[in-house]
């Protein structure tokens, strides 16, 4: 934007066209006028663009706060299933602790198949007197 220059303005006076002053005037704070509206133009799409951003940025900020709230809650619910899936571990060795193991449980079977009348080799006491009384002749007979 050019300041008027006053001799141009003297000029117009010297030669009495005060009309051709005031075109020129009008001329000039029109184009200024057009010029302010413009630059409010301007102002008015960069504001709203602003504003967009903002409500943007913000409207992306509460997504992020609520998914990491998500993610809290879901964190705090497997620490809490954790401790239980540890506390069932101790437990269960516990109880382990406590049975017999694969070794222990081979030499309980022997001895309960020592002991099973069914598949032991027992005698009864008529049976072995009746033995006892065969081989004790034969003995005194040699």
């Amino acid at each position: 934007m050019a300041i008027p220059d006053p001799t141009r303005i003297l000029q117009f006076e010297q030669h009495g066209d005060i009309t051709r002053l005031a075109e020129e005037l009008v001329k000039r704070l029109n184009e200024n006028t057009r010029r302010i509206r413009i630059v409010e133009q301007r102002m008015d799409r960069m504001d709203n663009s602003i504003n967009a951003l903002e409500d943007n940025t913000l409207n992306q900020l509460n997504d992020l706060k609520m998914f990491l709230e998500k993610i809290t809650d879901r964190l705090v619910s497997l620490s809490e299933k954790l401790v239980g899936i540890e506390s069932e571990i101790l437990r269960l060795s516990k109880e382990l602790s406590k049975t017999a193991t694969k070794r222990e449980f081979k030499e309980i079977e022997t001895y309960m198949e020592l002991i099973n009348p069914v598949t032991a080799k027992y005698v009864t006491k008529d049976e072995m007197e009746r033995y006892i009384s065969l081989k004790i002749p034969k003995a005194k007979k040699a």
